[in-house]
């Protein structure tokens, strides 16, 4: 018996060591830690805008796609108004946009538009159903589509639905409902949405305070840092800057929300550092800078910081402001114009650097508009014609280069509009025709590429 113990106990000593040496044999070689892949450093999601309203990055391919929500002060849900995102249903949390731009054409009728406006670099503009829709820069959202991860949007991006009227400043955008409330959307760095914060918004925002006071808008002016909204009763609104006095009759440099500035105000125009109101009675009132004598005010003065007569000009219909000049429409159909002339944007035959008394310009006129140095007009037989800054195409005229006196551009033109480097124009069929840059996809054709001449915007 003590043998046969020795025997398996020397046996089972043998297999022990059998077994320890397979296990070495298998055993992997020592390697450093896991390293990850190597890829780019990971990015944040788009930022909202900051309290100095910068725009936010531009987002990569792979960076996760922001959670949908409302930015502040938006309140669309408690409107009754439709938001529309690519693939959303309306309501505020979804409102963001799960496509990029490029792909997000949207099913509108060519022939379908009744209202258009330019921004800067960016065209608004509205479906007979009342659906607005935009496109070009949206650097700071100011096309509304909900998003600041496409800074440009190439396609037709529909925005809101049941809008009566549009105006685009120059990086902000004013809708008014057909219940008459005011939208505001876009770049905010001095408080032009009027929502008591520097907060940048990139999709349609309700101006809260103008509801709570039941005040229903009729007429906006949104412009460059400020903008302004005239209520049913006559009462003008202003929010947004007022460094050169532009509000009117504001006390401050900038308003945070819309405060009361006039009474008794029929219509409102603003561009640039200045402002300019036709009031019930038909008299005319200036404020702001009147550097290049744009507001008609002669070369001695200066700048004004609250609303002052202007008596230079009378039987004004309507005006139209560029960055620092003007345009006058009187009511026996003559243009007027006054102010700097640089590019020719006074259409006066001359590039005079600045014309102190008004100037006549044309006639059988209905309707003018401007944009920074361009301007334009439409006559009553539907004849589009446009003067001033051309480096980019912008007057249309099929060639480059500045033009002191109008140029006819199309026919057949229910209203005009252009921007820095572009221009559009709505005909009487219902489609819409751009020319000039494209280099942010304002001609929306899908391309970076300019027209010297009009083309046909086409969505399908």
């Amino acid at each position: 018996m003590k043998f046969t113990r020795v025997i398996l106990a020397l046996l089972l000593a043998a297999c022990m060591i059998l077994l320890t040496a397979c296990g070495s044999d298998n055993k992997p070689e020592p390697t450093a830690a896991p390293t990850a892949e190597p890829t780019a450093a990971p990015t944040e999601p788009p930022a909202e805008a900051s309290a100095t309203d910068e725009p936010a990055p531009e987002a990569t391919a792979e960076a996760a796609e922001p959670e949908a929500t409302a930015q502040p002060g938006t309140e669309i849900a408690a409107s009754g108004m439709t938001v529309i995102g690519v693939g959303g249903t309306g309501t505020a949390s979804d409102t963001k946009t799960t496509l990029t731009s490029a792909t997000s054409n949207v099913e509108v009728d060519d022939n379908g538009w009744v209202a258009i406006a330019s921004g800067y670099d960016y065209i608004m503009a509205i479906q007979a159903d009342g659906t607005l829709c935009g496109w070009g820069m949206n650097d700071f959202g100011q096309v509304g589509s909900g998003t600041y991860k496409d800074p440009c949007v190439m396609a037709v991006q529909a925005v809101l639905k049941d809008i009566a009227a549009v105006d685009a400043g120059k990086k902000h955008t004013a809708a008014v409902g057909t219940d008459g409330t005011l939208y505001l959307w876009g770049r905010n760095h001095n408080s032009q949405l009027g929502d008591n914060t520097h907060q940048g918004r990139d999709e349609p925002g309700i101006a809260k305070s103008l509801v709570e006071t039941g005040e229903k808008i009729i007429d906006i002016a949104p412009g460059d840092t400020l903008t302004f909204a005239l209520a049913e009763d006559g009462t003008l609104y202003g929010t947004g800057d007022n460094g050169k006095g532009q509000l009117g009759g504001y006390d401050g440099d900038e308003a945070p929300m819309p405060a009361a500035v006039a009474e008794n105000v029929a219509s409102v125009y603003t561009a640039g550092e200045f402002s300019i109101i036709i009031k019930k009675d038909g008299t005319i009132w200036g404020a702001g800078s009147n550097k290049r004598g744009q507001l008609g005010l002669g070369e001695d003065v200066k700048s004004v910081n609250v609303w002052t007569e202007i008596t230079s000009i009378s039987d004004v219909a309507s005006f139209a402001l560029g960055e620092e000049f003007t345009l006058a429409l009187k009511n026996d159909g003559t243009v007027w114009s006054v102010g700097r002339n640089n590019r020719g944007q006074l259409g006066t035959g001359s590039e005079e650097k600045a014309v102190y008394e008004w100037t006549q310009v044309a006639e059988d006129v209905k309707s003018v508009f401007a944009g920074v140095e361009t301007a334009g007009m439409v006559k009553n037989d539907g004849t589009l014609w446009m003067w001033g800054l051309n480096d980019c195409g912008q007057v249309g005229c099929g060639e480059k280069g500045n033009k002191s006196t109008p140029v006819q551009v199309l026919d057949d033109v229910k209203m005009a509009d252009c921007g820095q480097s572009h221009g559009v124009a709505l005909k009487n069929d219902g489609s819409i025709w751009v020319w000039g840059q494209n280099k942010y996809y304002q001609l929306c054709d899908g391309t970076t590429t300019d027209s010297l001449t009009p083309k046909q915007v086409v969505t399908h």
